[in-house]
């Protein structure tokens, strides 16, 4: 008997690259958020040794321009941190997004899978039901040839 061909393979093969494309756009998304909560660490680190050093400034004989230039410098990465914060709301946002996708292009693939399975179920049955065909033909050969010797 042919062997087993579904007849939807390419759509199927369509489904696996849809669903992949959508993984790496997830993974694509995950990157960019693990960026911005690098620089979020690193905007923090910089706050903090920034607010120690006012700190160590006002031992002591105080320099206002120095104070001045420390809350100048705070002021800036703050307005950085919130950038960074509104772009990362938007990656979330994002990533949600494309998880759905994601999960969409799966029950996709999967509906087609399902669609494979039973044709290759259906296939087998014709393949048993074929083969006790030539068996019962075989067996009926053999007896009319018993019979007529």
């Amino acid at each position: 008997m042919k062997p087993f061909v579904f007849a939807y393979q390419a759509v199927l093969e369509a489904r696996v690259a849809e669903e992949e494309a959508s993984k790496q756009a997830i993974a694509a998304i995950v990157k960019r958020r693990s960026t911005l909560e690098q620089g979020l660490v690193e905007h923090r680190g910089f706050l903090e040794s920034n607010r120690n050093q006012a700190r160590s400034g006002l031992v002591g004989r105080v320099d206002i321009d120095t104070l001045r230039a420390h809350a100048g410098q705070s002021v800036q990465v703050m307005r950085r941190i919130r950038g960074l914060l509104a772009e990362m709301a938007e990656v979330h946002d994002d990533l949600g997004r494309a998880r759905d996708e994601w999960k969409a292009c799966r029950r996709r693939r999967k509906g087609v899978e399902c669609l494979r399975d039973r044709a290759r179920k259906s296939w087998e049955r014709e393949c048993r039901r074929a083969e006790r065909r030539a068996q019962d033909d075989l067996v009926a050969t053999r007896a009319s040839r018993e019979l007529q010797a």
